[in-house]
C-alpha cells in the first residue's frame, strides 16, 4: 500500500473517532427522570388576574411527603395548575404526582425542567 493510501486511511479512523466522540458528548449532554411522588397540598392559590383581560388558573402548591426522591433536581416544593389534579382537591390531600424531569444540556449550568402532573389522590 503507498503512502497517501496509508495517510488516507489514517485520516479515515480519525474522522470516524472524532464523530464518535461527537456523539457520546451529545448524548450526555441530556437527562431524563421520571417517577410517582407522594405530594401533600399546602394551599391552593386562587384564579387571578395577571394583566389586564388575562387570568391565570388556580394553581396547587405541594409540598414532599416522602423521603426525597433521587431525581435531577430537589423536589422539597412542587405545584402545578388544578387541572393536572382530581376534582375536589382542598388543602391537606395527600395526592401522587407523575414528576418528570428534563436536562436538556447538562453544560449551560441551568437546573433541569420540572413537570407535575397528572397526580391522583394516595
Amino acid at each position: 500500500m503507498s503512502l497517501p493510501a496509508k495517510l488516507d486511511r489514517v485520516k479515515a479512523l480519525k474522522a470516524c473517532v472524532a464523530v464518535l466522540a461527537v456523539g457520546i458528548l451529545l448524548v450526555g449532554c441530556s437527562s431524563d427522570w421520571e417517577e410517582d411522588v407522594q405530594f401533600k397540598v399546602t394551599r391552593i392559590v386562587p384564579e387571578r388576574q395577571v394583566t389586564p383581560g388575562h387570568t391565570s388558573p388556580p394553581y396547587v402548591v405541594l409540598a414532599l411527603d416522602q423521603d426525597d426522591p433521587d431525581g435531577l433536581v430537589s423536589l422539597n416544593t412542587a405545584g402545578a395548575d388544578i387541572d393536572q389534579f382530581p376534582d375536589g382537591i382542598k388543602a391537606d390531600d395527600v395526592v401522587i404526582c407523575k414528576i418528570r424531569q428534563v436536562e436538556r444540556n447538562n453544560l449551560d449550568g441551568l437546573e433541569a425542567e420540572t413537570t407535575v402532573g397528572p397526580c391522583r389522590m394516595a
